[in-house]
């Protein structure tokens, strides 16, 4: 039976894996470069659901038999899932990820290793406590935490000289790095501070990723000319596939899909060519029976829940006035006076909020303070929820 990968699945084999090949050559030959001694740090970025981290584990899996890779999704971490991030918490979760690198490698033997740097630098620990097989520090005063910060981000660098005879390098992934954006007003200086660390490094290649759009402050903050890593980044976007290319894909990989007139035309711009959405609408459709622009539209509005299932979470995750932000600027873009005036607030007491759904991807500041929904999956079912139920879902069900 035919079938495309859902638009979850990012571990895809070879086969599944569709053109891209262009992008893991480039990725591969800017990080191969490590074992050369001159590693890249790079900013790979791109809209949720372009297939980012797909393309970073194809890469890490083609690269492992050479290479050391932590491979860390921030998003994943405890400290962000419970809204309590900091650069402790950060280090530590660094910190667990070359452990698990490191025994994945093999270099079982490297892990006492670590604990005994620990115990040897001179700064003081409140204790090592072991969380299942992992040592984890834990920093007695503030100049600790320098110390510690200090000490994990040279770790990669001392496990390469202690094991070069093995591997040419050591790679960190730091996937959804827009987290970092947590750590509110420290974020800059940690930044420059990890910045001031890594840029001695001659074996330790990075790659920071996130969901993120090309105006997203962050990018400034850390890949603009006045950001920290500011003209030392190399910028890798990954773009949508174009619509010959999602055309061809579906020829290919799902010969039963078909389509007549404007059939097509209007499938490409209701997944805008993010593969995420591709896959799950493509595989929803009927098959063997052509499908003109009507029918796509139909089937459309009846697949709206299963592509905006994954930001059925994100929106489930927002409170009522992220909400109703989002919902006062569904049919086009506003000032921010005048959504402070529909939800009968201040204009100042809608910054932290604005700022949050900026921050995850939901609504953009498109000039001089005015808003708009910039994830279209997710403003097109809100409005067919509308239309079915006469009623946004502030509580879903």
């Amino acid at each position: 039976m035919e079938k495309l990968p859902w638009g979850t699945n990012s571990q895809l084999t070879a086969n599944e894996f569709y053109n891209r090949e262009d992008d893991i050559i480039h990725l591969k030959n800017f990080l191969e470069t490590t074992s050369l001694g001159t590693p890249p740090t790079i900013l790979l970025s791109g809209i949720r659901g372009i297939g980012k981290t797909a393309l970073l584990k194809r890469v890490k899996n083609e690269l492992k038999s050479d290479y050391l890779i932590a491979y860390l999704d921030l998003s994943h971490s405890y400290s962000f899932q419970v809204g309590e991030l900091d650069e402790i918490s950060l280090m530590q979760y660094i910190y667990t990820g070359w452990i698990d690198a490191c025994e994945e490698k093999n270099f079982k033997r490297y892990v006492p290793r670590i604990k005994e740097i620990f115990k040897k630098n001179k700064f003081e620990l409140k204790k090592i406590i072991e969380f299942g097989d992992y040592p984890i520090p834990i920093p007695e005063t503030n100049d600790d935490y320098s110390g510690l910060l200090k000490l994990v981000l040279n770790l990669p660098q001392k496990i390469y000289e202690e094991n070069k005879k093995e591997i040419k390098g050591v790679i960190m992934i730091i996937d959804e790095f827009q987290v970092l954006k947590d750590l509110g007003k420290n974020l800059d200086g940690f930044l420059w501070y990890f910045r001031s660390i890594i840029q001695s490094q001659r074996n330790v290649a990075y790659v920071f990723s996130g969901s993120i759009h090309s105006k997203d402050l962050i990018i400034e903050k850390i890949a603009g000319k006045t950001g920290a890593f500011g003209g030392r980044m190399l910028s890798f976007p990954i773009n949508p596939f174009t619509e010959n290319t999602v055309r061809k894909y579906l020829n290919e990989k799902l010969p039963s899909l078909k389509f007549k007139d404007n059939g097509f035309k209007r499938f490409y711009n209701c997944t805008q060519g993010v593969p995420y959405y591709v896959n799950t609408f493509a595989n929803l459709l009927p098959k063997n029976l052509p499908l003109n622009d009507e029918d796509i539209k139909e089937e459309f509005k009846n697949s709206l829940p299963f592509l905006a299932d994954h930001l059925k979470q994100v929106w489930g995750g927002l409170d009522l006035v992220e909400q109703k932000i989002i919902t006062s600027i569904i049919t086009g873009y506003s000032e921010r006076k005048k959504i402070a005036e529909n939800l009968k607030r201040t204009s100042g007491s809608l910054s932290r909020h604005l700022v949050k759904l900026q921050n995850i991807g939901l609504i953009q500041n498109i000039s001089n303070g005015n808003y708009e929904v910039c994830e279209t999956i997710l403003k097109s079912w809100l409005k067919q929820e509308y239309i079915n139920k006469g009623v946004f879902p502030y509580r879903l069900s």
